[in-house]
């Protein structure tokens, strides 16, 4: 598969919305790879990007595998599947990852591959790659880091996400099965526009759940790290229960703490309910300000968009 050489308007404007996406969780992220060498200058780091528009596969689902950086991702109206990746080249032997896109057994799939060790013999980091998908509700996702933040955000498509100490974020009206060993599970659940039951696991990463208080559902959560309804007295399992019973949840983990919050939908939102199969609306809000970044963090937001490549400065 080849990307279009000649894309259209639209694609253009999807582009300019996957950056300003992108940019609009930088503050939510962590670094998930710190330099080891501390006391060493920071390396140098050139930035390049790479971008991809495909079809919908037959299968209609979309699988993502980026093992060391982050996944992001949102419904969106066209009726395509956008790819836009930031790629950092960092040091004095750094690495350059490859993208391998195909389709195969009528999926779509978008992997992220390094041909070496992402570490140099020091321990510092050599690359990093972060990328943001864009596709339409009717198109399930399937997405997995080994230890990177993947964030899936205002989507009514079914959702599967896996890592192993990387945390999962996902705002959501639609089904979803989430795990990570270590890493934190944050679910805001905004209602759900098709009956039926989803999953978040952990090993010893904790679970939050936020729920609207005017959406039906069936939720059971077990834990021996505790759970927590709505601020009350910890236990080891706990069940909140709401309407009719054909929305279900299953929240457990081995000993990470789980916690339950009912919320009040923002004014003039309501729960989306199973009758209900309009998508999920994408509301953009004022950017808050970035913190200072170091090569190895997250990049959000190109400059180049003539596909040009960048260097960070030293401060």
């Amino acid at each position: 598969m080849s990307p279009d050489k000649r894309p259209g308007p639209v694609y253009y404007f999807v582009i300019v919305f996957l950056l300003v996406f992108a940019k609009s969780a930088q503050l939510e992220t962590r670094n998930d790879f710190p330099i080891v060498s501390k006391e060493s200058p920071e390396p140098e780091v050139k930035i390049s990007s790479y971008d991809y528009k495909a079809k919908i596969p037959p299968s209609s689902l979309v699988v993502v595998k980026n093992p060391y950086g982050s996944i992001r991702s949102r419904n969106h109206f066209d009726d395509a599947v956008f790819l836009h990746a930031t790629i950092q080249e960092i040091g004095k032997e750094p690495l350059k990852p490859k993208f391998s896109i195909e389709q195969r057994n009528d999926h779509l799939f978008i992997e992220v591959e390094y041909p070496e060790a992402i570490r140099d013999s020091q321990g510092n980091l050599r690359g990093r790659v972060d990328v943001a998908v864009l596709f339409p509700q009717k198109v399930s996702i399937y997405a997995e880091t080994d230890f990177g933040l993947i964030k899936i955000d205002k989507t009514s498509s079914h959702v599967e996400a896996k890592t192993s100490s990387g945390d999962i974020k996902l705002a959501t009206t639609g089904l979803f099965k989430l795990s990570s060993e270590t890493g934190a599970i944050k679910i805001d659940l905004r209602g759900s526009r098709l009956a039926g039951t989803s999953h978040a696991t952990t090993k010893s990463g904790n679970i939050i759940a936020n729920i609207f208080n005017d959406m039906e559902i069936k939720l059971k959560a077990q834990s021996k790290g505790k759970v927590t309804l709505a601020g009350g007295k910890p236990g080891e399992s706990g069940e909140y229960l709401k309407g009719d019973a054909n929305v279900r949840v299953s929240l457990s983990s081995d000993t990470g703490r789980i916690e339950i919050n009912p919320v009040e939908p923002p004014e003039l939102l309501k729960s989306e309910k199973p009758s209900n199969v309009n998508s999920v609306d994408v509301d953009l809000r004022e950017l808050p300000k970035s913190k200072s970044w170091k090569p190895g963090d997250p990049v959000y937001e190109m400059e180049d968009r003539n596909g040009h490549e960048q260097r960070s400065r030293k401060n």
